[in-house]
């Protein structure tokens, strides 16, 4: 039985949020954030121990948070999409801890902000073309490629904005380069 709305609908993401409202209770009051049709979790290490002792509860955290998830995807009847599951650590340490974490049985041992700034430039250099070949076709003026540039383009930037401070050195200047 296919269970989605369509895309695009106004009601989609209301009647995602209404449907998941509980999940925060379910998920063992981790800090959750609901948008539209995503899901974002927050699993926040101890402050004031050992590294390498704060790695090892925040996997068992995020083993914990991951088995709630899954619970709870079974118990709604609602699958998770592996394919956009992303698992991300950050730390001001020099290295990134080897983490164990398994969900339905898929391996997440790349952790990081690679991947994601990665598909974001992908997204960002695919826009900027799009809004450039208006150009190139005559199709547009000047004000209406900045209008597309602040719609299409600028909000990828700046999400970026607040997690910046936590990206490695290299990223901060490729980034900047960019």
């Amino acid at each position: 039985m296919k269970r989605e709305a369509p895309k695009g609908s106004v009601l989609t993401p209301i009647i995602f949020i209404t449907f998941h409202s509980d999940i925060g209770i379910s998920l063992n009051n981790n800090i959750i954030h609901l948008f539209a049709d995503d899901l974002v979790g927050v699993i926040s290490g101890q402050m004031g121990i050992k590294y390498s002792t704060q790695c090892l509860d925040l996997e068992k955290r995020c083993k914990r948070f991951i088995d709630y998830l899954e619970y709870y995807s079974v118990l709604t009847n609602q699958p998770i999409n592996l394919e956009k599951s992303v698992v991300m650590f950050s730390a001001r340490a020099i290295g990134y801890p080897h983490f164990d974490i398994y969900f339905n049985d898929h391996a997440h041992t790349k952790l990081g902000w690679s991947k994601l700034l990665k598909s974001t430039k992908i997204k960002i250099r695919q826009r900027i073309s799009l809004i450039k070949s208006f150009k190139l076709f005559g199709c547009t003026s000047p004000s209406l490629r900045k209008a597309l540039f602040s719609s299409f383009v600028l909000p990828l930037f700046t999400w970026i904005y607040p997690i910046f401070p936590l990206l490695s050195k290299k990223q901060q200047d490729d980034l900047s380069h960019y």
